[in-house]
């Protein structure tokens, strides 16, 4: 699926991530990320450091505030836990992303009945290593193409995503970033669709 916004745009950097891998890669301002659901019904945990203060990460929790919203909508800002401007969302071809839950995580799958499971914190962390990013220091993750009801008395329900193959979300860098996105594992209820499969991530400038 092409757009529009990356006519005569070169990709320089470009990873297609496995479930239960993860890729972290570095991001000027002004350069363009896109992230791929490569088949559908997949899910891809992102987290942005910024690029010169690992302190200064990307926040689910302040970027809810700054939009009012609980969904992300193109046109709005991904803004960091100092509430300052780190990505647009510029394109999306989905409409329908998660800023709630968790990444999953070791523990996660014990209480699921299924340790040593992959997960996406371990691999986000595995990813960061060469960035000094500890796994203690893996924020809540945007959990793009996750598809999250929240029923009337606030209860959280999973639902199977409605991407399909090629569906993607383009991201505008407003500040040099290290980002980081993994493809999630689960396929023990409907996050991935009970079936995992790849993301694609490219970079362009």
């Amino acid at each position: 699926m092409a757009s529009e916004l990356l006519a005569g745009r070169m990709a320089i950097k470009a990873r297609q991530i496995r479930p239960g891998q993860a890729h972290a890669v570095e991001i000027g301002a002004g350069q363009l990320v896109q992230i791929t659901d490569a088949r559908g019904k997949q899910v891809a945990d992102f987290v942005a450091f910024a690029g010169a203060d690992r302190a200064t990460y990307v926040s689910t929790a302040a970027t809810r505030s700054a939009n009012g919203n609980l969904m992300l909508q193109t046109g709005m800002t991904l803004v960091s836990n100092r509430r300052t401007p780190m990505f647009e969302l510029i394109e999306d071809t989905v409409g329908r992303h998660d800023m709630l839950f968790a990444a999953c995580d070791p523990q996660r799958y014990e209480e699921l009945g299924a340790p040593g499971h992959a997960n996406c914190r371990t691999a986000l962390a595995d990813a960061l290593k060469p960035f000094a990013v500890s796994y203690e220091r893996i924020p809540d993750p945007i959990n793009w193409f996750m598809n999250v009801a929240v029923r009337q008395r606030g209860e959280l329900e999973i639902r199977e995503p409605i991407s399909m193959g090629n569906d993607y979300v383009l991201l505008r860098a407003l500040a040099d970033a290290v980002v980081a996105v993994s493809a999630c594992p689960q396929d023990l209820n409907p996050t991935n669709g009970g079936e995992p499969s790849d993301i694609l991530v490219r970079v362009y400038r």
